[in-house]
C-alpha cells in the first residue's frame, strides 16, 4: 500500500518524494504501480467524457477533457515541459532570474496543449479507449526512462531510479501491452512501440544536453508521451 500511495504522490499529487527522505525511504515498488496511476487518471477522463459527450460538441469536449487532464495532475507535467525546454534553450547555467525570456518554453507548451485538444477532437469512435489507455502508456514509458538511469540523474530522481529493477520493467511492460492489445488490438502495440522508442531517444538526448535527469524532465516525458499517444490514436 505504501508503494501505491508513493506512486500516486510522485505522479499525480506533488510530483516528488520528500527531498530529505528520498535517499533512504524511496519505496522500492513504486515504479511497479506507475501504469496503475495512469489507469486511474484514464478512468477519470472516461467518466468526464461520458458525462459531457451528450451535451457538448467535439470541439468543446476536447477542451474540457484536456483541461481535466491538467487539473488531475495540477499541470505539473506541463510545468516540467516548460522548464525542460527553457533549460534546453538557455542551458543549465541560467537561473530563473537570469533567463531573458520564456517564449520558447511557452510556445512548446501552447503547441502541446493545442495538439492534445485537436487530437481528442478528431479521434472519433475510439475516443473513450484512447483516453483510458493514453495515461497508462505515458506512465509506462516513464518506467522505461528510469530503468538504469540512476547514475545520470539528480539525487532525488536517482533515489527513485535506483529502485526500478529489471523485473519491474518486465511486469509493467507485460501488463501494459496486454491491456493495450485487449482494448485496441495491434494499434496498441504500434503506439506502445512508438512511445518506448520516444522514451529511449529522449533519455539519450537529455543526457547529452543536461548530463543529469531532473524531475522536470520526467514531467516533460509524461506530457509529451501523452500528446504523442493521442496524436497516434487520431492518425492510425
Amino acid at each position: 500500500m505504501k508503494s501505491v500511495l508513493a506512486a500516486f504522490k510522485f505522479l499525480a499529487v506533488s510530483g516528488r518524494f520528500d527531498e530529505a527522505k528520498s535517499r533512504r525511504e524511496s519505496p522500492t515498488l513504486a515504479a511497479l504501480f506507475f501504469p496503475l496511476v495512469g489507469l486511474v487518471i484514464g478512468l477519470g477522463l472516461v467518466i468526464v467524457n461520458r458525462a459531457f459527450e451528450p451535451h457538448l460538441e467535439s470541439e468543446l469536449l476536447a477542451v474540457v477533457l484536456t483541461a481535466t487532464m491538467l487539473l488531475i495532475t495540477r499541470a505539473m507535467h506541463l510545468d516540467g515541459t516548460l522548464q525542460t525546454f527553457e533549460t534546453l534553450t538557455y542551458g543549465p547555467a541560467f537561473g530563473e532570474s537570469a533567463r531573458p525570456t520564456h517564449v520558447q518554453g511557452w510556445l512548446v507548451v501552447l503547441f502541446v496543449v493545442l495538439l492534445k485538444i485537436r487530437a481528442i477532437e478528431v479521434i472519433g469512435d475510439t475516443r473513450t479507449l484512447s483516453l483510458l489507455l493514453t495515461p497508462v502508456l505515458a506512465r509506462w514509458s516513464l518506467v522505461i526512462f528510469l530503468y538504469g538511469a540512476a547514475s545520470v540523474a539528480e539525487d532525488s530522481v536517482a533515489a527513485v531510479a535506483r529502485n526500478v529493477k529489471g523485473w519491474h520493467l518486465l511486469v509493467t511492460t507485460t501488463a501494459t501491452l496486454m491491456f493495450a492489445v485487449y482494448l485496441v488490438g495491434r494499434v496498441g502495440l504500434w503506439i506502445a512501440l512508438c512511445l518506448s522508442l520516444f522514451s529511449l531517444l529522449s533519455r539519450s538526448y537529455l543526457r547529452s544536453r543536461h548530463g543529469a535527469y531532473t524531475y522536470d524532465n520526467l514531467g516533460a516525458l509524461i506530457e509529451l508521451s501523452e500528446t504523442l499517444s493521442l496524436v497516434l490514436f487520431a492518425s492510425l
